[in-house]
């Protein structure tokens, strides 16, 4: 199998935020409800933790250093039954991206409200689908969101949209702002699935000064690519199963990122980055509990 990918055309998501109204409140007739709010991740809403939770705020503070896809912010309200509304929040949420008419493949996450241990990545929630299927991708991410308790502190589901392209390579990279610590990047061919455990990947440790790189290679039968609806499992050729799936100087360039996003926000950061060829677009920039750190 060969590992090649063309790099997508975006084009910036824009607009304010817009919401979704649910009906009038039974208590007080003259006031609508909100069903849903879609914002698109911009600086804007980085002052507005509560509403979006600290994934959300974290990641639009740090828009100016890493290379992140256009993304839409779908806010939820816990007493909404967001099942009847979620069509016309799709619809909503897809305008933002200007597809016209195009029928793309989008990516569907719940945001981490709150800080999450360095290698916690079960509550990602991760749905890749057309179109047709984003209604249920949405229903099923909140109903997920709300039964793991991933709430913001006003009570909200928090859900990122975003327009996807396929990976050559994909990594999970932690980066403590203690300069005293190395930055551990996981790496593999193809996307990153929620189950990192069940996966083989490549474990790198780049040192504190930056510049040393310890390796240890996994032998990488399979790799997870996009199919029709989601995903499906190929087998590599036998050349990319002992390869690496990062080359050095990826590795280094995404330690100099993590680490620089790291010092920046303050706080120890996880991220999850989609390699396009050679360029790296940060998927999601999850911040991480200080104690769960791990210091070796």
């Amino acid at each position: 199998m060969t590992m090649v990918r063309s790099e997508p055309a975006w084009a910036p998501v824009s607009g304010s935020g817009i919401a979704v109204l649910a009906g009038r409140d039974d208590e007080r007739p003259a006031a609508l409800r909100a069903g849903a709010m879609v914002l698109p991740l911009d600086r804007r809403v980085a002052r507005r933790s509560a509403v979006v939770g600290l994934e959300v705020a974290v990641t639009a503070r740090l828009l100016d250093l890493l290379p992140a896809p256009p993304t839409a912010v779908v806010v939820v309200p816990s007493e909404v039954d967001f099942a009847a509304h979620v069509a016309e929040v799709g619809r909503v949420a897809c305008g933002l991206f200007h597809m016209d008419g195009q029928d793309p493949v989008l990516t569907v996450g719940v945001a981490c409200p709150y800080p999450v241990a360095p290698e916690t990545t079960e509550d990602l929630n991760l749905y890749n689908m057309h179109l047709e299927a984003l209604p249920e991708a949405l229903v099923e991410s909140v109903a997920a969101a709300r039964r793991l308790n991933l709430a913001t502190a006003n009570g909200s589901c928090v859900l990122l949209l975003q327009r996807f392209a396929p990976p050559k390579a994909s990594a999970v990279v932690q980066a403590s702002p203690n300069r005293r610590l190395p930055v551990r990047i996981s790496g593999r061919w193809g996307l990153t699935e929620a189950s990192l455990s069940e996966v083989p990947a490549d474990e790198f440790e780049v040192a504190p000064d930056g510049r040393g790189v310890t390796e240890k290679l996994a032998w990488k039968p399979t790799a997870n690519v996009t199919a029709h609806g989601g995903t499906r499992t190929v087998d590599l050729s036998e050349r990319c199963r002992y390869q690496s799936s990062l080359s050095r100087g990826t590795v280094l360039r995404l330690a100099a990122l993590a680490r620089n996003a790291a010092v920046a926000a303050g706080r120890p950061l996880t991220l999850d980055v989609a390699m396009l060829n050679d360029r790296p677009v940060v998927l999601r920039c999850r911040p991480c509990a200080r104690e769960a750190f791990p210091v070796r």
